[in-house]
């Protein structure tokens, strides 16, 4: 398993030190927040913190879902936003999610699953509503979450493969903010 690092940790050559450390790699490479694949894992992120697990866990990619939580809840975490870091000012995306099925790997046999399937307990739909480029993703005064179960979805739209938030809404989710997000998931139940 993965150790957490601190961010000085440094690249090495020859076995001697190059100056260069993880933390440059990482505002190198994780300095644009607004990018989708990394809101994504900053949705993935605040659904972990808000649990506030322990011990302390590290991502893990290959897993069929995103976050475990305490009381053993399999998440599957999306996200979406008005804003993206490619588009102009004042040009809004459409609010989609992503529910389709997916084949799960199996680290233990290094396959695919052999039938696609929602691998979790429940949906945590992550919405960046800033509308203006000026209002970071670290402001968490501008994130909405809405949990649904995933027996709803498989109840009232079992073959459909994303979602709108107009659509999400209809299917009446639990609503809340950073601050209640932790107990909100670990209190919604399967309908």
């Amino acid at each position: 398993m993965a150790q957490q690092l601190t961010g000085n940790e440094e690249f090495t050559l020859n076995g001697c030190s190059t100056g260069i450390t993880i933390k440059n790699f990482w505002n190198w490479a994780f300095s644009d927040l607004t990018d989708n694949t990394l809101r994504g894992i900053i949705s993935e992120f605040l659904v972990y913190s808000s649990l506030r697990c322990s011990p302390v866990q590290i991502r893990e990619n290959w897993l069929p879902f995103d976050v475990t939580s305490p009381s053993g809840r399999r998440i599957e975490v999306k996200s979406a936003a008005y804003i993206q870091s490619w588009t102009p000012e004042n040009v809004f995306s459409q609010i989609r999610f992503d529910i389709g099925k997916k084949l799960a790997w199996d680290n233990t046999t290094a396959t695919y699953a052999s039938k696609a399937k929602r691998n979790c307990d429940l949906y945590v739909f992550c919405l960046f509503t800033a509308r203006t480029k000026d209002i970071p993703v670290l402001n968490l005064d501008y994130w909405d979450f809405y949990i649904l179960p995933t027996c709803t979805l498989e109840e009232k739209i079992p073959n459909q493969k994303s979602i709108t938030l107009s659509s999400l809404l209809n299917l009446d989710p639990v609503k809340t903010n950073y601050t209640g997000l932790g107990t909100a998931i670990e209190s919604v139940k399967g309908r």
